[in-house]
Formats: C-alpha cells, structure tokens, sequence
C-alpha cells in the first residue's frame, strides 16, 4: 500500500536517471488499451475488408510478393505493409477476425515503445514515459490501430526510422548501426506505402539538419554507403517483381504512388487546408498541451530562459511540420494518413505536460488517477457504444449465411466492391468468380443446383431481381450498409 502510495504520488518519476520497469507498465497499459478496443469486432467498414482479404490471400497461397484482391492484382502499393497480417492468418485455416486486428496492437506497441525510446534517449526517461502514454490514449492512434490496415505497419517504419536518425545524429561514438536502423527502416517504410514511406524520415531529418545549419551533416545523410541499405530491399523487390511478372506491375506500383500523391485527380482528392480541423481533433484530448508550450516559450517570466530539453523539442517540432506541409501538399487526404504525425506530436505534448508538472506540482499525485479515468472512457466507449455499432456494418453474416447452404454449388459476386471481394476471400479462404449484372442477364455463369449469387448495388435493380426469380432463385439475405446494399439469391432446396 505504501508503495503503491509513493509511486502515485509521482507516477512518472522526477529524475533522469534509470528508473525501473516503468516502461514494461507502459507497454502492459497499451497492450490492454488496444486489446480491449479491437475485443469483438468484426470486419467492417471500406478498408479493413480489403487489406484483410489481401493478407488472407497472400497466407492461403503463400505468395508474399505481390498483393492481389480476390485473385487480381492489387497495385496501389507494395507488399510488406500486408505481411503482418498474411503471418498471424497463416496460423489458421479458419482465422476469426480478432487474427485479422491482432498485428495493429502488437505495431501499436511497437510504435509506443520507440516513442519511448526517443523522449528517454533526447532528454530523460521521465519525458519519453509521458510522452508515451500521451501517444496510447491520443484519440487518433487508438482509431488507427482499430482497423485493418496498412497504415500500422508504415507509422512504425516512419517512427523507427526517426529513432535510428536522431540516436545516430546525437550520439558522440561512431557506429553503424543507428544509421543502418534508419535507412533499413526508411525502406520498410516505402515497401508498405510508396514514395510517402520514404518521404517523411528523409524529409524531417533533412529539414532537422537545415535547421541547425549542419550542411556537414546533410552531406553525409545523403551521400552515405548506408542508403545501399535503403536502395537493397527495394531492388531485392523490384528485381523479384520483375522476374516473375515483369515491368508491368513496377510500373503500375510508382504510377499509383505518384498519381495519389501529386495529381488532383486522384481518389480522396481534398484542398490544401483540409487537415487544420482533423489535426485538432486526430490528436485529442491532448490538443490544447502545445499551447502550453506556446505560453511557456513566449511568457516575458521564461523568455530570457534556455528551454528545457531543446534539443527535443526542435526535432519533435520540425517533424511534426514536415509531416503536417507534406500531406497537405499530396492530392489524396484522408483523416488516416494523419498517422506519421502523432509521435512528434506526443514528445511535444509531453514537454508541455512537463512544463505543467513544473508549475502545478499537485498534478503528479493525480498522473495515475487521471491516466485510469482515460482508460475506463475509452473502453467504455468501444465496448458499449462503438464496436457493436460497428459491428452492424460487418460483413461476416453474409457469408456466414452462404457457408450455411448444405448445397456445394458455385458462388458468384455480382458488381462487388473491394471490400466485399476483400471479405469473400478472407471468409470462403478462395477466390471467388466476379460478374458484373451483364454477365448475370445473358447467363454466362454455371446455372445448377445450388447455385449462389452476392449481389452488391446502391439500389434494387428490379430487373436484376426479376431474372433471378424467374431462374428459380431466392432471397436469402438482405443487407443494407448504409447507401449500399447487399442480397444473396440461391437457388439451393
């Protein structure tokens, strides 16, 4: 009892010196938040299908070379950013949906503890502690890692890249290995997302540099035999790629990486300001703690005063500005993408923390308790109020119900989105065939007992469902997900 007294009494200690296990409770706070925020749901929504899909694909034929969507090539980006899910996949042959979720939790603790690391390595083990579980509870990394996706797997490249460029930066001994560990990391990056995985740690650790005027520095970054580490994996893909498919795929995966990115044509297309209000609101409730670093910095008592941790605070603060100008400056936007953002934005929170903590020393007996409160909303939320919502919108009772037929007969998908062909081979665990409402009308499809169709429409096509039940089909399902509709006719006895 006394212990526990004197721990919450300061929960994230006052000194620079090793503390204890502090960060193993960091991480068992993140695992538990992340679990619990995933516990229960199912496949929904327009990514989280898809990507599953592909992962299952890559899993049940073992090619982890190219992504490919209900049998076809999916070229938007590479391959690495799928592979942790095809491996948790891989361990069943009829996965749930939880192995679907399960690699975003464990990227998500990857990404807090690399946090970590930074704040520890660039001030003390105090500011990389708060700065940690600033980033677990901030509304939009908990949303990132509830879904499906890829963008997991490059916020942890991006942010391991950052660790391994500013570590080396500001280390006196010479080694390779952190240079090694950005440029390696810089390359997964790319691998998951393209021409942005490598744009924002070259980017951010170019502009840190200008910043400092350390020319010296640029050149190396630059100029070193390390970014054969960055170049290797590529070719070693790329090469691959080619040999076993030929250029068309390259050339359709760097199309697809700079159409998304420079033309305005793109999908998800928005106008340059269109992050300012989903910034604020991706990185709630801690929003309002760089104000506190504004005052701090600009107060007349404090303006005179070197600031603590500087050093820290230029390289959080010039890289969250590359990645906040970058994106804005791409053509495609979604809340999402904001992802890259949100670990500089937890080390300049948790100096502002910091500077409250200085101020109001009552704050420190309250740390745990307010860090409990936090927790207690946020899976009362998820449990309780979002992820049965979600779950209304999933996919898995369609085909639940079309595994239920005792029929063997062929399934069809008629006009599927990318998320029903996302789902259908993450739940049958095969290809399934794709016709379009012309194909069905003129009968090119195998017609006999047992026969089932997926029909997926904005509408109900009338002369669709006269067809069908004129061949002797009937509804079995029907499903609305919003403006999109879902039917399942079979003409199973």
């Amino acid at each position: 009892m006394l212990k526990y007294k004197i721990w919450s009494q300061s929960f994230f200690g006052d000194s620079g010196k090793k503390s204890s296990r502090a960060w193993l409770v960091l991480l068992i706070f993140t695992l538990a938040l992340l679990i619990l925020s995933v516990w229960g749901l199912e496949l929904s929504g327009r990514d989280s299908p898809r990507v599953a899909g592909i992962a299952r694909e890559m899993a049940v034929t073992s090619d982890y070379l190219i992504p490919r969507l209900n049998g076809e090539n999916f070229l938007e980006y590479p391959s690495l950013g799928y592979w942790p899910i095809a491996l948790t996949l891989s361990m069943s042959k009829n996965p749930p949906d939880f192995l679907a979720f399960l690699p975003m939790v464990f990227l998500g603790m990857g990404t807090v503890l690399i946090t970590f690391l930074i704040g520890k390595t660039l001030a003390v083990e105090r500011i990389g502690l708060i700065a940690g579980f600033i980033l677990s509870t901030t509304s939009g990394f908990v949303s990132l890692h509830r879904h499906c996706r890829v963008d997991p797997v490059l916020l942890f490249f991006i942010t391991l890249s950052m660790y391994g460029f500013v570590a080396g930066y500001q280390t006196s001994r010479k080694s390779f290995l952190f240079p090694a560990v950005f440029y390696l990391s810089m390359a997964g990056a790319f691998l998951c997302k393209g021409i942005v995985g490598a744009a924002i740690p070259i980017g951010a650790a170019v502009m840190f540099l200008v910043t400092r005027k350390d020319l010296k520095a640029i050149r190396k970054l630059l100029l070193s035999p390390g970014i054969l580490l960055f170049l290797l994996p590529i070719f070693f893909w790329v090469g691959s790629v080619w040999w076993f498919e030929g250029p068309g795929v390259i050339k359709e995966v760097i199309r697809q990486s700079f159409h998304r990115f420079f033309s305005p044509s793109a999908d998800h297309a928005e106008p340059l300001y269109y992050y300012f209000i989903p910034a604020f609101l991706y990185l709630m409730p801690w929003t309002l703690l760089l104000l506190v670093l504004l005052w701090y910095r600009w107060d007349s008592n404090h303006s005179r005063e070197p600031l603590p941790h500087s050093f820290l605070l230029r390289f959080a603060l010039v890289w969250s500005l590359t990645v906040f100008i970058g994106l804005s400056l791409a053509s495609a936007k979604r809340h999402l993408y904001l992802g890259p953002i949100l670990p500089p934005f937890a080390l300049l929170a948790a100096l502002g923390w910091d500077r409250i903590r200085e101020k109001f020393p009552r704050v420190k007996s309250r740390e745990l308790h307010g860090l409990v409160v936090i927790f207690l909303i946020y899976i009362g939320a998820y449990l309780l109020v979002i992820t049965p919502l979600e779950r209304k919108e999933s996919l898995r009772p369609v085909f639940k119900a079309i595994l239920s037929q005792r029929t063997h007969g062929a399934v069809y998908l008629v006009s599927p989105s990318e998320r029903l062909r996302g789902a259908a081979f993450f739940y049958v665990g095969k290809r399934t065939p794709v016709l379009n409402a012309q194909d069905l009308l003129l009968g090119r499809f195998e017609d006999r007992q047992g026969t089932t169709f997926v029909v997926e429409s904005h509408s109900d096509d009338n002369q669709l469902l006269s067809y069908l039940i004129s061949k002797g089909y009937r509804l079995i399902l029907h499903k609305k997900f919003g403006k999109i509709c879902v039917c399942i006719y079979s003409n199973s006895s």
